[in-house]
């Protein structure tokens, strides 16, 4: 591709061919800029175009980014020597024709549905850690959207929601105002274009029973939602999982296909589970389509340290928003030619007394009627919850808000269910505990009072 028409390179200049990949690794540093521009052709990150001559800044670096174009293109990439880890160009796109025909395939099924008022395609995206899945849902996701369809998001991996902080599982809407490149950059419903429905997990890892009992209250709370909107229930909807494919996961993986009423399911690059599920489906609905994609070359490993990274940037990404230029004020009233970068968001602290909270963290399953003391009942739940007595044990805590209505509904019927099934207000952190005056310090993305104090209490922690 010529480039004598065009100015000096800003950082690295890239020149890709048709079909081809532009690669890059970033790693993590507070206050630096990666930035991308587009000078001439087309490319697309995750099925989303970049804009040509539009600078793109992703700060504080943690990037794992492929750029694809189908025509050709030129790409700069400033960013600090030091922090690129490796930036290449590849051809081996195989699969990005692979994720186009797959797309095409489920157009077709939104087609039929919108013409018979039925509903569209319900995908289920499976296979192991680190094989593709958040991309080709992403991909998906950003091809529907920009033919007008508003299918839904479904996130079920706790340990890196792309929806919400980590520890949780999400529902979101999409549609061609909420699909953007510096969401599929890093992770995160930018703040001001969606509001997903969340509920609290509390772990990173999965707890199956809870699982199990979330996942089949989302299925029920996603079917009311399609019965209401025809567009939505035509478009369908598409579902990241995590990556446990083994034993149990294996079985939450068949339990997410009934209670989501699954019509397709994508088995990324594990053969094995793609004739598990093939021949599990077989048995229970032979109308459901298991369909084998190739995985991406480019897919990469993420080490300990950048995932531990990775969630806490998600989780000040909650409570700050992204980072934007601000142009400081001189003494003259003016503003100056330089300009800072600061949070998009400003965050409160609310001091909260101890007696007006009330905490539950998860507890163990329900017993066996053996082992109950005399005379005590048996819960029909397999998930309880149970007061949390010393509060100083939250601190650098995220705590989930529950919801007035979910509150409302547990103080009547005391079933635990109506806490942890519902969605969530959303979410503070305990930035301290003053033990002398009984008083929780906590970070709220809102001034004023909190919806309802209470809180909902798990593993995650996170300190800035």
């Amino acid at each position: 591709m010529d480039t004598s028409d065009l100015p000096a390179p800003q950082g690295e200049r890239h020149i890709l061919a048709a079909e081809e990949e532009l690669r890059l690794e970033v790693g993590f540093q507070k206050q630096s800029i990666c930035q991308i521009i587009v000078l001439k052709g087309s490319c697309e990150l995750q099925g989303v175009e970049l804009a040509t001559n539009k600078p793109y800044q992703f700060t504080d670096g943690g990037l794992k980014l492929a750029l694809f174009t189908w025509h050709g293109c030129v790409v700069d990439v400033q960013c600090d020597e030091s922090l690129m880890e490796i930036s290449y160009t590849s051809d081996e796109t195989a699969c990005n024709i692979a994720f186009v025909n797959t797309h095409a395939q489920l157009e077709a099924l939104r087609d039929e549905a919108a013409a018979s008022s039925g509903e569209g395609p319900r995908v289920l995206i499976v296979g192991p850690t680190e094989s593709g899945k958040s991309s080709l849902t992403k991909t998906l996701i950003a091809y529907a959207t920009k033919l007008g369809r508003v299918p839904l998001w479904i996130d079920l991996d706790p340990a890196d929601n792309a929806l919400s902080v980590p520890g949780t599982m999400a529902v979101c809407p999409m549609d061609r105002e909420v699909v953007q490149v510096e969401l599929f950059a890093t992770t995160g419903i930018p703040h001001g274009t969606a509001a997903p429905l969340v509920l609290w997990h509390g772990n990173t890892e999965i707890s199956p029973d809870l699982f199990r009992a979330q996942v089949t209250a989302l299925g029920k709370k996603i079917d009311a939602r399609m019965q209401t909107d025809d567009w939505a229930r035509s478009s369908g909807i598409i579902v990241n999982t995590n990556g446990w494919i083994q034993d149990e996961g294996y079985q939450l993986l068949l339990h997410t296909v009934t209670a989501l009423r699954i019509t397709v399911i994508l088995v990324l690059g594990h053969d094995r589970l793609y004739s598990m599920m093939k021949s599990a489906l077989k048995k229970q609905d032979e109308s459901i389509k298991v369909i084998k994609v190739p995985r991406s070359g480019g897919v990469v490993s993420r080490g300990k340290e950048f995932i531990r990274q990775h969630r806490s940037r998600s989780v000040k990404r909650y409570f700050y928003g992204d980072t934007v230029e601000s142009a400081p004020q001189g003494s003259t009233g003016h503003s100056s030619s330089a300009s800072t970068r600061v949070p998009q968001l400003t965050p409160f602290l609310a001091h909260v007394k101890f007696d007006q909270v009330t905490a539950y963290k998860f507890a163990s399953m329900s017993l066996s009627a053996s082992l109950l003391p005399v005379a005590a009942a048996q819960t029909t739940e397999s998930v309880q919850l149970v007061e949390v007595s010393d509060l100083a044990s939250l601190q650098h805590k995220v705590v989930a808000v529950c919801h007035p209505q979910a509150v409302a509904a547990y103080q009547t019927s005391k079933k635990a269910k109506d806490l942890y099934e519902s969605g969530v207000a959303g979410f503070c952190v305990v930035e301290r505990v003053i033990s002398d005056t009984e008083t929780l310090h906590l970070l709220s993305p809102c001034a004023g009072s909190l919806p309802s104090y209470t809180l909902l209490v798990g593993d995650l922690t996170w300190m800035e």
